[in-house]
């Protein structure tokens, strides 16, 4: 159990895991705005393509971070971003979705009010979601994408 109690390591994977909603909430809102205001494809084909757009956008938004901070180069920066935070992302995503699509019965469009009701719901499922795997990488290995 003391694994779990490392307070300063929770405020890193905190930190982390905010980064990546930001990243990853930009392009998938973002996407699906666009998607819904421009094409008539439905939301069989919107979220999916919206979660791909926000995953991209998390790694891009990961890679400047880590190429700035650390140093490295944009090819080792973007290699770190994504092997150390896909499982985040893929999971904030998925995690996301799952309680927008529950909460609005599969209404998911930016011009409906239960959508914007249910969104500070759903970035909090996703934040959770990947925040105990986030702190487990930082601990037990000391991996982290930012």
């Amino acid at each position: 159990m003391a694994f779990w109690t490392d307070a300063s390591t929770w405020q890193r994977a905190a930190s982390n895991t905010t980064r990546c909603l930001v990243g990853c909430s930009l392009g998938d809102l973002s996407a699906l705005s666009l998607l819904q205001g421009y094409t008539d494809l439905g939301i069989a084909f919107t979220v999916p393509l919206s979660c791909v757009a926000g995953v991209a956008t998390s790694m891009a938004l990961e890679t400047v971070v880590l190429r700035s901070t650390e140093q490295l180069t944009w090819r080792v920066a973007f290699r770190t971003a994504a092997g150390m935070s896909l499982i985040s992302m893929v999971s904030m995503e998925l995690a996301e979705n799952a309680v927008e699509l529950a909460l609005t019965g599969g209404a998911v469009s930016c011009t409906s009010a239960a959508f914007w009701q249910a969104l500070p719901l759903a970035l909090a499922a996703g934040f959770a979601t990947p925040l105990p795997y986030n702190y487990f990488m930082l601990r037990r290995y000391g991996r982290g994408c930012h």
